[in-house]
């Protein structure tokens, strides 16, 4: 005769909250993309704890990556040698060679490097992560050369214990810097900001507060546009050949390539823009928002998503006298406009 079976022996007990109903195998965690490489990169890696000086010294002294930076809705990446990264806050320096990166300090939280794997064919990368565990910006060493280097960089400095990357707490903000007047920034007037204020702006905290301001702007300085013009839009801009600064952009890191538009293919929904040795991705139909806005002597086309997170910017770097200038205000200006949703 069979044994019965008593207080579930065979499998194991579920705990149950009573505050939500739900087992706790149910409630697990998802884990971030930095706990995620941490708990299944096949390969060595290293926290390193250094800042942001190390970066812009170690960054262009290599001499072939690809580097990338991702949102929810767009992805950039470029093959090329970097320029000095600059910090959010610090005037706009660049040009239309070379990787162009901008970076938030107090947004920045960890500095990864992983080596080399090989029998996967991946290359060495450098990886920045912000205080929520995601991939700000990626950098993957692309010449064989520069694997010293990279090895240098990777064991030749202080290594950061990461055993606290898996508590709930927040842990000190990698860099340690303090980023004066970025919260104040927000605030300023629009007719006193230039094309880098208009820039950080849009990234600090995602750019939800320069999206409030939008709202609360007359019609005037700010409006939307139908998401069913843009391809219209950028097809009618890369004929015309006009000269353009394309940004995509998260809460740490905004890489940005200035020039002409090459070329533009549409993959399903997707939209492919090649600006020089830069490749940008991005879905309309991903975008919530699409804002033209008038600061200072140009406009902006401002993307944002649907957690008002800004995610792609379409500016002119020229300066105001210049007749690009005035061919890009005057196509911006004859996008047809949607009525301004207001929040309640």
């Amino acid at each position: 005769m069979n044994k019965p079976i008593q207080d579930n022996q065979l499998w194991p007990r579920l705990v149950v909250d009573n505050a939500d109903r739900k087992p706790a195998r149910q409630r697990k965690e998802k884990r971030n993309e930095l706990q995620e490489l941490f708990l299944t990169a096949p390969h060595r890696l290293r926290a390193l704890d250094e800042g942001i000086s190390f970066l812009q010294a170690w960054l262009p002294g290599f001499e072939r990556v690809i580097a990338t930076t991702t949102n929810e809705c767009a992805v950039t990446t470029e093959i090329g040698i970097y320029q000095e990264p600059m910090v959010c806050g610090n005037e706009l320096v660049f040009d239309n060679e070379g990787i162009s990166v901008r970076f938030l300090p107090s947004a920045v939280e960890n500095l990864v490097a992983v080596d080399a794997h090989p029998a996967r064919k991946i290359p060495p990368t450098i990886s920045l992560f912000d205080a929520d565990g995601a991939t700000a910006h990626k950098c993957l060493i692309a010449s064989l050369s520069d694997q010293l280097a990279f090895e240098v960089l990777m064991y030749g400095t202080k290594e950061k214990d990461m055993g606290s990357c898996f508590q709930k707490q927040k842990r000190q903000i990698f860099f340690g810097l303090s980023n004066q007047g970025a919260q104040t920034m927000t605030t300023r007037a629009f007719d006193d900001m230039g094309l880098s204020d208009n820039l950080d702006c849009c990234m600090i905290d995602g750019g939800s507060a320069r999206l409030e301001r939008l709202h609360q702007l007359d019609a005037g300085k700010a409006w939307t546009i139908d998401r069913q013009v843009i391809p219209h839009f950028l097809r009618y801009v890369s004929e015309l050949r006009q000269p353009m600064l394309l940004a995509v952009l998260n809460k740490a890191c905004l890489q940005m390539k200035a020039g002409r538009l090459d070329g533009i293919a549409q993959h399903d929904s997707v939209f492919e823009l090649t600006l020089g040795a830069n490749r940008t991705y991005f879905d309309p139909a991903q975008i919530a928002e699409f804002w033209i806005v008038r600061s200072g002597s140009s406009l902006s086309l401002e993307c944002f998503s649907a957690s008002g997170a800004c995610a792609l910017v379409l500016a002119q770097h020229r300066v105001p006298e210049s007749r690009f200038n005035a061919s890009w205000i005057e196509i911006l200006n004859s996008l047809p406009r949607l009525h301004k949703r207001q929040r309640g």
